[in-house]
């Protein structure tokens, strides 16, 4: 029999209690020859003797190594994620409704992960990546504020932002699953993107989607000397990612994405 409160720190660390059904699925714990013993799913992952000080470390040691999200790295990459959305969205300049440009990023890849039929916990996390897609232009942003030329300095660094998204959300373990999104976003299917030079599928598939995203958004709302020296519509913004289907984006994601638009948007 397990004392009560180790039972209680291994739901602390695993999040969950300590069970396996009669095929041996599950994470379960038990008493072995005076041996802590945890099995997951049959295969035995830990084995430490009955009389360590601190059954709380050893156990969330062996809560990562399993690849588990623990209740304490969940609060804390909900912590630092929700800490630099705000900051992006309050440096973002806001579209007449009040939404910024990662908001709607955002939104766009909720409607499109819906309409390809994800679950709740898939929809939920691509939308986390869309927020921090251009986490790395809040260093480019205060450039602006404090340059002399802040044209010519957005020019200079804008290649920058992947490569700095990657520093900010290096700072803890919890936020790295979105790196590779934030690095690669703006890799190209061809191979001309940056920073890596990155092509076909060697692009992330959340940075392939929201490739598509971002420049649909971008050429909706902004006028740039990247795409047009004018704001385009809908229509003309679908057109134009379809004609840089196989070049910029995934051949296979803009299909979809065009029924999308068309099912959701009725943009043809």
């Amino acid at each position: 029999m397990l004392p009560e409160n180790l039972i209680k720190l291994f739901k602390e660390a695993f999040g969950k209690y300590p069970t396996c059904d009669e095929n041996g699925e599950g994470i379960c714990m038990f008493k072995e020859d005076n041996l802590i013993v945890i099995k997951q799913n049959g295969k035995i992952i830990a084995k430490f003797e009955d009389n360590e000080s601190d059954y709380g470390v050893i156990l969330h040691y062996y809560a990562k190594k399993t690849g588990l999200i623990t209740p304490q790295d969940r609060e804390i990459e909900e912590l630092l994620r929700s800490l630099f959305v705000n900051i992006i969205v309050l440096t973002e300049v806001e579209d007449k409704n009040g939404f910024s440009h990662s908001q709607r990023v955002a939104k766009m890849a909720e409607e499109f992960a819906k309409y390809l039929g994800w679950s709740e916990e898939e929809i939920q996390d691509i939308v986390n990546h869309a927020f921090l897609h251009d986490v790395g232009k809040i260093a480019i942003e205060q450039l602006m504020l404090y340059s002399p030329t802040r044209l010519r300095t957005l020019e200079t660094h804008y290649e920058d932002h992947p490569t700095m998204g990657t520093i900010y959300l290096s700072i803890n373990e919890s936020l790295w699953k979105y790196i590779p999104t934030v690095r690669h976003h703006h890799e190209k299917w061809d191979g001309s993107g940056f920073p890596d030079k990155l092509k076909g599928e060697e692009i992330p598939y959340y940075a392939r989607i929201i490739s598509i995203l971002d420049y649909y958004d971008e050429v909706t709302n902004f006028v740039s000397a990247d795409w047009d020296s004018e704001i385009k519509t809908p229509q003309q913004a679908v057109k134009e990612i379809q004609f840089l289907s196989g070049r910029f984006f995934d051949p296979e994601i803009v299909a979809k994405f065009t029924e999308f638009m068309r099912d959701v948007y009725n943009v043809e």
